[in-house]
Formats: C-alpha cells, structure tokens, sequence
C-alpha cells in the first residue's frame, strides 16, 4: 500500500490547496508519518484519521486536514 502512495500529490481538504507531493512514508511505533515534499521544503505529517481524508490511489491524489504548524503557512 505504501508504494501506491508515493508520488500522489497532497490537497489541503479545506482550500483544495496543493501541498506538496508524498515523498516517503516513515513507520513509527504509533503511527506513520508522512513526508510531504514542496519544492525544497519536506514537511512531516502524522498519518492519522484526524489529518488523512481521502486517499484516491487512482488519481495520485490525498486529501489532507494538517494539523496547524505543519506547513509554513499556518498560524
């Protein structure tokens, strides 16, 4: 399932704002992380029901609610 994941691109599910694209997946003792890559920048995100929405293997696409202080942009 992993290596389907990699390379979709990642959506913000509020603003339908594209994110980055899901570089790596890091397995932890409680959860996954996910490494989001935006052009230099990487961003790590917990794979948990409360932040992954959608996952469309089909379309390469995730639907993400972060939670706030992931991305740069985030109050």
């Amino acid at each position: 399932f992993v290596s389907e994941i990699i390379g979709s691109m990642v959506y913000d599910a509020d603003t339908d704002a594209l994110l980055g694209t899901l570089s790596d997946v890091s397995p932890t003792g409680a959860n996954d992380v996910w490494h989001i890559k935006s052009g230099d920048k990487e961003y790590l995100l917990p794979a948990i029901p409360d932040v992954i929405v959608d996952v469309d293997i089909d379309n390469d696409k995730v639907i993400v609610r972060p939670l706030k202080g992931i991305f740069d942009d985030e109050d």
